[in-house]
């Protein structure tokens, strides 16, 4: 990487990282570029210059969040596809909690916006086709069905984490109820497909996710019969 792309990724984290605080702090309708610009300690032109508008630093924050799950699912090697699918679970999850009021913000915007319709259509069809990818694996190594379309599969799972980011961005999931109930249903509808030892995998998972998202007295009620 040459000096100037150095200096331009520097002033491109530098300026995501006060969108973050800023949005964190007032909602995406609150930002300005002139406020993002001096909070980032950069123009006003070198902002548009990177980024092209509110709605692209959006993007680009998506795309970070897209960087850290691709990343994930490559440093699980060869491991198998109960442990690679949960390993960009877990990093998906990790990414949205870590900055909370920001990533709820980013939710209701990128959901409800027009103007992120394009950007719902390429971060849909890049997290299904990464998931898939991991089915297409499982299928070769015999954990999968040979009966499954990947495709289709990794399209109704990505619409169930979408539809768990809605639940925790409105209020009804907290931290841990998000992330129990995102690994409950990955492990649920892969558990139709698995086979041999990654579907034994999967039904602790989801037993594990279950348990965390069963309220303590019902618990205690099943256990008494």
């Amino acid at each position: 990487m040459s000096l100037l792309d150095e200096h331009k990724a520097e002033r491109r984290a530098r300026i995501l990282a006060a969108a973050r605080r800023l949005i964190a702090a007032r909602g995406f309708d609150g930002l300005t570029m002139r406020e993002l610009a001096r909070a980032s300690r950069v123009s006003v032109p070198t902002v548009y210059n990177l980024f092209g508008g509110k709605h692209a630093v959006l993007m680009a924050e998506l795309e970070e969040t897209f960087a850290t799950v691709a990343r994930s699912l490559a440093s699980a090697g060869g491991a198998g596809v109960v442990d690679r699918a949960f390993a960009m679970c877990e990093a998906g999850n990790r990414d949205l909690l870590a900055v909370p009021a920001y990533s709820r913000e980013l939710v209701r915007v990128f959901l409800v916006a027009e103007e992120t319709r394009a950007m719902r259509r390429t971060i849909h069809e890049r997290y299904v086709a990464l998931m898939a990818g991991v089915l297409c694996d499982g299928q070769a190594a015999g954990d999968v069905a040979s009966w499954a379309d990947p495709t289709a599969v990794a399209t109704r799972m990505f619409a169930h984490y979408v539809h768990a980011m809605i639940e925790w961005a409105e209020g009804d999931l907290d931290d841990d109820g998000f992330t129990a109930a995102t690994e409950l249903g990955m492990a649920l509808m892969l558990l139709g497909l698995a086979r041999g030892r990654a579907a034994r995998a999967l039904a602790v998972r989801a037993e594990a996710s279950q348990r965390a998202l069963t309220p303590p007295k019902r618990r205690r009620a099943r256990k008494g019969g």
